[in-house]
């Protein structure tokens, strides 16, 4: 090392020359938030969804939720002011296809088979134009939930970007949506923006706002405390010094390599400043203390000289021995299999190197090239308020060091409680605060509609044709009604057999109400049952004449209460069926006595499916009874003798038949239109809570295996499917890395000391540390997520720092002298107050987190200060304690 300082300008001018170097290059920095990045290439989870996305298109989509402030939404001025916005959003660069109120299609039954047309044809001009959309928007259940809410009074839009784009072009379209959005703000009119892509773009906002308010206000805080221990000028800038240094350097490589920017690795700014600048007090306490020694008019060049080398050979191991130790705490981080937490560990890692290498040259360099001109205050340690503190909980706990080590145990236990009631889940929504912009949009997007969350199951058939086996698609709607029945969370479950489903109702109504249904539903508002269609493409209708009929009456249950002469070529055959249904069911024509109207009321509800029926669901069963409006066969065709089919394989022509009619785009949920071999059934989940994704994927896979027909692959894909990958690595990846953190710090302590016992004394104070960390965590319902996730290893990189100075110290004194007191007094009046110098320094640095956009980081701020004081206050308490006790041999060779 002296080697290295004889000539301190040259240090000097060395390391400003590469810290420009890596000035030049931040602003290059990126930052990128998409769940995509935290998952490695070759993850199942990111594999599926890219193959997924191949398939089905992109499956970034923004929700717009517009709110009429009134109540009421379906009104001609707010129709056409939808309508505006719906084509204006269009126009924006990088949007693939925009679905609304306005421009969603319709698919309708005529005289002459099915017709597909838009909800919206014409804006409306009367209250009956406004009746028949109200009516359309009722007739199929897809619209519910996804169009309009419950209670009507607000719609949602859906915008869907193209696929591959950069997190730049996103940000492009989210503030190009929002602008669009300013001129209705003097309408009655509230929006909400959701969505991944939403999610992503803001995260990106909250972090540069975070870097922008953190960074100067971690500076201001550390050069606070750096005054208030030193109380002079050179501890305050040199020490800050090294952390600026050393932070433009990691911050710089990660530029010039290209690596984005995440809400992980925004705390390396601020760990860097918190942490970076304990290698520096270190040196600049023990240096003072030395400078102290000698008289300030006696302090010759040489002697200065003397002191910088004496103060860097004395101290220099333990920082040294420290740095390491840190390193490999945050290098351990790379055995993450979650990107950012893995980027996270590297270049902190990088950074704590650069920090200790700056601290053991330039400090130094600069105090060589001072010649000891630097202020310095002269009063005794022994005069100190610090070292009369120190002094204080000495005398305190040295005569109490059995109970020390006994209450150490019982928080031990107590915080193993603890941990047993840690929750892990990792909620990207739940990141933001809750007064945010995306939070109060999400929750409201969850209330009112099918939900901002998407699990894709991806249904892989043995050949072409494969997804219009009607026993596949039968198990498909099946599990959409299990899903739906069995968890509130699950809004909306969409598929190809929904379409399947309203295709085979409007080619089988019967044939009065196909003459002209439009004008049958404006008349008869009060008495239809409506359903339609979301977000599909479908632009041509059935062309040729073919009608359906509505047969005779089963009673084996009501998805088989009729039979079909679907497809017959004679209209004097259909006619007369259609006839004798209105005899055998008495539709709308004939007038029905009281005891008709109790008998056909009780019909339906001894064919549901349950007693406790609802308004809608009564109403829903006597349709069927009726088969008004093809409610009847609202289902996937499935039973042969209530077709004109003789077996299921007809059936599946038919499914091809109905698909073969509806020449629209289904691109997103089928592979290919007339022979599909692939679908995707989108299940929309109201919560992005990991737990509840979990229990319903396990559901879904349960289902699957015991339900679904021989031959299928099914797996899940997307947003949902990635975001629980992330979670489940996250209980993997942090014991990786606590693990292989703890042991490296075993085999560097006993290496140094050449005792395997010795390393057992410098992983004690982590452990307790980490315990109560965790234990703290259960206790006050701290999530374990991608943020706390960082707190352990980060615990164990600094924490392990006071281990490795006190016993650093304690060996050094114990060489000298056989009186453990005194021994024990000298540590802890050096080590002990560069100890409580650091914790306070880094626990204030941490302390800034608190002021986050994000709640991960707040936590992780809240828990890394509480890990700097249990360690710090572990390795002056119960290190000692043991280390007197039981008096191993390492500590006095």
């Amino acid at each position: 090392m002296q080697r290295i300082l004889k000539w301190p300008w040259v240090v000097i001018g060395i390391i400003a020359i590469i810290t420009i170097f890596f000035a030049f290059q931040l602003p290059n920095i990126k930052i990128n938030n998409a769940v995509k990045i935290f998952l490695p290439e070759d993850h199942p989870a990111k594999v599926a969804n890219n193959k997924m996305e191949d398939i089905y298109g992109s499956s970034d989509i923004i929700g717009l939720a517009i709110k009429s402030k009134k109540g009421d939404l379906l009104n001609q001025q707010n129709i056409k002011e939808i309508s505006q916005i719906t084509k204006s959003l269009e126009e924006i660069v990088n949007v693939d296809e925009v679905t609304s109120i306005t421009n969603a299609d319709y698919i309708s039954g005529t005289s002459k088979g099915m017709k597909v047309e838009e909800l919206v044809e014409e804006l409306p001009k009367s209250q009956s134009d406004i009746y028949d959309l109200k009516e359309k928007l009722l007739a199929w259940d897809l619209y519910r939930g996804n169009l309009y809410s419950d209670d009507l009074a607000s719609t949602q839009i859906r915008v869907q970007l193209k696929k591959g784009l950069a997190i730049e072009e996103k940000e492009e379209v989210y503030n190009n949506i929002k602008n669009k959005l300013k001129k209705y703000n003097k309408h009655d009119f509230e929006f909400y923006l959701a969505g991944s892509p939403a999610v992503n773009v803001l995260m990106g906002n909250n972090m540069e706002s975070d870097l922008r308010r953190l960074v100067p206000f971690v500076i201001a805080v550390v050069l606070i405390v750096l005054y208030l221990s030193f109380k002079n000028i050179g501890g305050v800038i040199l020490p800050m010094l090294t952390v600026s240094i050393s932070t433009i350097w990691a911050l710089g490589i990660m530029a010039l390599l290209g690596i984005e920017l995440t809400m992980v690795s925004t705390v390396i700014p601020v760990l860097l400043v918190a942490v970076g600048s304990a290698y520096g007090i270190h040196i600049i306490s023990h240096y003072y203390d030395d400078l102290r020694k000698e008289s300030k008019h006696n302090l010759t060049e040489e002697k200065h000289r003397e002191i910088v080398f004496k103060t860097v050979k004395k101290v220099g191991k333990p920082v040294l021995l420290a740095g390491l130790t840190t390193i490999v705490g945050f290098s351990s981080l790379a055995t993450s299999s979650i990107i950012p937490i893995k980027e996270f560990g590297i270049f902190t890692a990088i950074g704590v190197f650069t920090a200790l290498i700056v601290a053991l040259t330039l400090i130094p360099a600069i105090l060589l090239a001072q010649h000891g001109n630097l202020e310095y205050n002269e009063e005794e340690k022994e005069d100190s308020i610090i070292n009369g503190v120190l002094m204080k909980l000495y005398s305190y706990f040295s005569g109490a060091r059995v109970r020390v080590l006994v209450l150490a145990i019982i928080i031990m236990i107590a915080s193993l409680y603890g941990i047993s009631k840690v929750v892990i889940d990792n909620v990207m929504i739940e990141m933001f605060r809750e007064d945010t912009e995306i939070r109060k949009a999400d929750q409201f997007i969850n209330q009112n509609f099918s939900g901002t969350n998407i699990l894709n199951v991806m249904i892989d058939g043995p050949n072409d044709g494969s997804l219009t086996n009607p026993e596949v698609l039968k198990e498909m709607d099946n599990l959409n009604k299990y899903l739906i029945n069995k968890y509130d969370q699950v809004g909306k479950v969409t598929s190809v057999a929904d379409f399947i489903k309203r295709m085979n109702q409007v080619m089988h109504y019967p044939e009065e109400e196909t003459e002209d249904t439009n004008q049958s539903q404006t008349e008869d508002l009060s008495e239809n049952e409506t359903t339609s269609d979301f977000g599909q493409e479908t632009t041509s209708s059935f062309g040729e004449e073919n009608t359906s009929d509505f047969g005779s009456e089963t009673t084996s249950d009501f998805s088989e209460e009729t039979t079909s002469d679907f497809g017959s070529s004679s209209k004097e055959k259909e006619s007369e069926s259609a006839n004798e249904e209105v005899k055998n069911l008495a539709p709308s024509t004939k007038k029905m006595s009281e005891k008709e109207v109790i008998k056909l009321l009780n019909k339906a509800v001894v064919r549901a499916e349950k007693l406790d029926l609802t308004g809608e669901e009564l109403v829903d069963a006597v349709s069927k009874e009726l088969n008004y409006m093809g409610a009847a066969y609202n289902e996937v065709p499935y039973h042969p003798e209530k077709y004109p089919a003789q077996n299921r394989e007809q059936l599946k022509n038919l499914v091809s038949q109905y698909l073969l009619m509806y020449s629209g785009s289904l691109d997103d949920l089928i592979n290919e239109q007339l022979e599909p071999s692939k679908g995707r059934m989108m299940v929309q989940i109201k919560t992005g809570s990991n737990i509840v994704i979990k229990k319903i994927k396990k559901d879904i896979q349960n289902y699957i295996e015991h339900y679904f027909p021989d031959g299928y692959e099914v797996s899940m894909a997307g947003y949902a499917d990635m975001s629980l990958a992330v979670n489940n690595l996250i209980v993997s990846s942090q014991i990786m890395s606590i693990l292989v953190s703890l042991v490296v710090v075993f085999l560097i302590v006993a290496v140094t000391y050449r005792s395997v016992i010795a390393g057992l004394y410098g992983i004690i104070p982590l452990g307790i540390s980490l315990l109560i960390n965790f234990g703290i965590m259960g206790y006050t319902g701290i999530k374990l997520d991608i943020g706390t996730a960082m707190v352990a290893s980060i615990a164990i990189g600094i924490g392990v720092d006071y281990t490795i100075h006190f016993l650093s110290a304690y060996h050094y004194e114990r060489q000298r002298s056989e009186d453990l007191e005194e021994v024990c007094q000298n540590t802890i009046l050096t080590a002990g107050k560069a100890i409580i110098f650091n914790a306070a320094s880094v626990a204030a640095g941490f302390a800034v987190l608190l002021f986050s956009n994000f709640y991960p980081l707040v936590n992780l701020g809240l828990l890394v200060m509480l890990t700097m004081i249990t360690s710090s206050i572990a390795s002056m308490t119960i290190l000692p304690a043991l280390l007197n006790l039981f008096q191993p041999d390492f500590i006095s060779k």
